[in-house]
C-alpha cells in the first residue's frame, strides 16, 4: 500500500531511468500497474525488431549467394564461346552459299549458252534417229533390236540394220515362191484355206501396211455383221415379245464402237475363221480369189507375227486367243475416248464449273441424283465425228485438254490405278504428242499410223490391260495350287473369292473358254482340267476383275 502510493504520488518512478533498473524477472514486480507497463514496453521493442526484420529481409530478397553468381557467370561465358562458333560457322556457310549462288548462275550461263548452240546447230546437223523404231520392221521385235543394238554406236547401228534388211531378203528370195501349195480341205484346215491339194494358188507377197488394212476391214465387217445381227433379234424381241422397246434401247449398242461381247453364241457359233472365209467369198465374189487371199493372209501373219496387232488377229482366227480379248481392248480403247470427250466437255464450261464431285459421279454413279444433274447440264452440248474434227479448226480445239486435266480426267476414270500406271500413261501420251506444249490433244492419241499400228499412248493402256490380266490370273494361280486337277465348281469358287462382283453370264463365258466347251449350264458333267492347262487357257482369256 505504501509502494502504491508512492507511484501515484512520484510518477517519475515510470521514466525508463527506472524502469531499466528493473530486472527482467518481472516476478518481482508486485506492483501490477507497473507491471502492465512494462509488458507494453517490451511489446513495442518486440515490434521495432519485428519491422527491423522484415525490412532486411525485403532488402536482401533479390541478392544472389554468391556461389550462384560464379555459376551463372560460367554459364554466360561458355554460352558466348557457343555464340561466337555458331555466329563463325554461320558467316562461312553465308560465304559457301553466295559461292554456290553465283557458280549456278554461271552453269545457268553455260546451259543457255549450250541450248541456244544446240537450237543453232540443230536445223543444220543431222539429227540422232529413233532406232526404237527400228524393232517394229525387224524379225524378233523389240526384244531381239535391244540385244543386237547394245552399247553400239550409230555407225554400227546401220550396219546391223543393213544386214538385217539384207539377210531378210535373202530370205524372201529363197523360201518365197510365187505360188503356194494348198494343204487340203480336211474339216481340220481353217475354212478360208480348204481347197483340195495339189491346187497351186499365187503368192501375192502381201506387205505389212496391206496386211494391217486387211485384218481391219475385217474386224469392221465382223462388227457390222455382229451389229446387224443384235439389231434384227431386238426387232423380232419388239415385234412379238416386248412392245414397250423403243429405239433409245438400240442407240448405245449402234452408237458404241466395237461392242460386240459374246455374239459368237448367238450367231450358231460363228468363229472368226468361219467369218474371214464368208468375208472374202462376199467382197471379191470369186471362191479362187477367195481362197487365194486366205493363203496369202496366212503367210503374211506368218511373216510379220512381231506385230502384236498381227498376232492377236491370228491367234484368235487359229483359235489359241479367245476372240472378246480383241474386243475388250477396243472397248476399253472406246470407253476412254468416250470419257475423254465428256470431261472435255466438262472442263469447257466455264460459267457454271462442276466440282469434282459431279465429275466422278458422272462416271461411277451414273445414275445417283448428282450425276443426273450434272448429265442434264450437259444435255444442250452436242457430240462431233472424228471427221467432222479432223476437218474443222473450231472443232480441233474441242479435243484439246491442259495436262492438269488430262491428268485429272484419268483418275477419274482410273481409280484404281497405281500413280505409276497413270504416270505412265501421261508419259506415253506426251510422247506420241513430242512434248510439243502444255496441252494435249487427246484425239490424236487414238489415230493409227500409215501400217494400223496404234499409238505409245493405245500401246501403254493394252500393256496395262494385259499386266492387270495376268495379275488376275495370277491371284487365281495362288489359290489353286495343290490341286493337279480343276474341276469346274473349284474353278467356279476361286473367281468368286478374288472377283465377288462376276456377273453369271461373265463366269459362264470364262467356264466355257478355259473348258472348251460350248453352252453351258450348271447339269453339265465336265472333264476335270489340269491346272497348268487352265492358267495357259486363262490368260488368252479376256478376263478381268469386275
Amino acid at each position: 500500500m505504501t509502494t502504491q502510493t508512492n507511484l501515484n504520488n512520484n510518477p517519475s518512478l515510470y521514466t525508463d531511468h527506472y524502469l531499466s533498473e528493473i530486472d527482467d524477472d518481472l516476478t518481482s514486480i508486485n506492483d501490477f500497474d507497473l507491471l502492465k507497463f512494462q509488458l507494453i514496453r517490451q511489446r513495442q521493442i518486440l515490434f521495432s525488431f519485428i519491422e527491423l526484420l522484415i525490412k532486411t529481409e525485403l532488402s536482401y530478397e533479390n541478392i544472389v549467394l554468391r556461389i550462384d553468381y560464379e555459376n551463372l557467370l560460367n554459364k554466360q561465358n561458355q554460352l558466348n564461346n557457343e555464340y561466337n562458333l555458331l555466329k563463325n560457322e554461320y558467316q562461312h556457310l553465308g560465304q559457301t552459299c553466295l559461292y554456290l549462288i553465283n557458280k549456278t548462275h554461271d552453269l545457268i550461263d553455260e546451259r543457255n549458252k549450250y541450248y541456244n548452240e544446240w537450237q543453232t546447230n540443230k536445223s543444220l546437223l543431222t539429227p540422232r534417229p529413233d532406232w526404237d523404231k527400228v524393232s517394229n520392221v525387224i524379225d524378233g521385235g523389240i526384244e531381239r533390236w535391244k540385244i543386237l543394238s547394245n552399247e553400239k554406236s550409230s555407225e554400227q547401228l546401220v550396219d546391223i540394220l543393213i544386214k538385217e534388211i539384207i539377210n531378210e531378203n535373202q530370205i524372201e528370195k529363197i523360201n518365197e515362191q510365187d505360188y503356194f501349195d494348198a494343204i487340203g480341205d480336211d474339216l481340220l484346215v481353217l475354212p478360208f484355206l480348204r481347197m483340195p491339194k495339189n491346187t497351186r494358188i499365187f503368192n501375192r507377197r502381201m506387205r505389212r501396211r496391206m496386211t494391217g488394212l486387211l485384218i481391219k476391214e475385217i474386224w469392221t465387217d465382223k462388227i457390222r455383221d455382229s451389229e446387224d445381227h443384235i439389231l434384227r433379234n431386238l426387232s423380232r424381241t419388239k415385234e412379238y415379245n416386248s412392245p414397250e422397246l423403243s429405239s433409245p434401247v438400240l442407240s448405245p449398242l449402234l452408237q458404241t464402237t466395237h461392242s460386240p461381247s459374246d455374239n459368237n453364241t448367238n450367231q450358231n457359233n460363228k468363229t472368226l475363221a468361219d467369218h474371214v472365209a464368208a468375208y472374202f467369198e462376199k467382197r471379191f465374189n470369186s471362191h479362187t480369189i477367195a481362197i487365194e487371199m486366205g493363203y496369202n493372209l496366212n503367210d503374211a501373219c506368218q511373216r510379220y507375227r512381231n506385230s502384236e496387232r498381227i498376232n492377236l488377229f491370228w491367234g484368235i482366227i487359229t483359235g489359241q486367243i479367245e476372240e472378246m480379248v480383241y474386243h475388250h481392248q477396243m472397248k476399253s480403247i472406246s470407253q476412254l475416248l468416250q470419257h475423254l470427250i465428256k470431261m472435255k466437255k466438262l472442263f469447257s464450261i466455264q460459267q457454271e464449273s462442276l466440282p469434282l464431285k459431279a465429275r466422278k459421279a458422272i462416271v461411277s454413279e451414273p445414275t445417283s441424283p448428282l450425276a443426273v444433274i450434272a448429265n442434264r447440264r450437259l444435255s444442250s452440248l452436242s457430240l462431233f465425228s472424228m471427221k467432222e474434227h479432223q476437218e474443222s479448226k473450231v472443232l480441233h480445239h474441242q479435243f484439246v485438254m491442259t495436262n492438269e486435266q488430262f491428268l485429272e480426267a484419268l483418275k477419274i476414270f482410273y481409280p484404281n490405278k497405281t500413280s505409276s500406271q497413270i504416270d505412265e500413261l501421261f508419259q506415253s501420251a506426251k510422247h506420241d504428242l513430242q512434248y510439243s506444249n502444255e496441252s494435249i490433244e487427246f484425239s490424236l492419241l487414238f489415230m493409227e499410223d500409215d501400217e494400223t499400228r496404234f499409238s505409245e499412248f493405245l500401246s501403254t493402256l493394252i500393256k496395262q490391260i494385259n499386266q492387270e490380266k495376268f495379275f488376275y490370273v495370277e491371284q487365281i494361280k495362288q489359290i489353286l495350287l495343290g490341286y493337279p486337277l480343276i474341276t469346274v465348281s473349284q474353278f467356279c469358287r476361286a473367281i468368286y473369292m478374288i472377283d465377288p462382283n462376276i456377273d453369271q453370264n461373265e463366269l459362264h463365258r470364262y467356264i466355257q473358254w478355259v473348258f472348251s466347251i460350248k453352252n453351258f449350264h450348271s447339269l453339265q458333267q465336265i472333264k476335270p482340267l489340269d491346272l497348268e492347262d487352265l492358267l495357259r487357257r486363262l490368260e488368252n482369256c479376256a478376263c478381268f476383275k469386275h
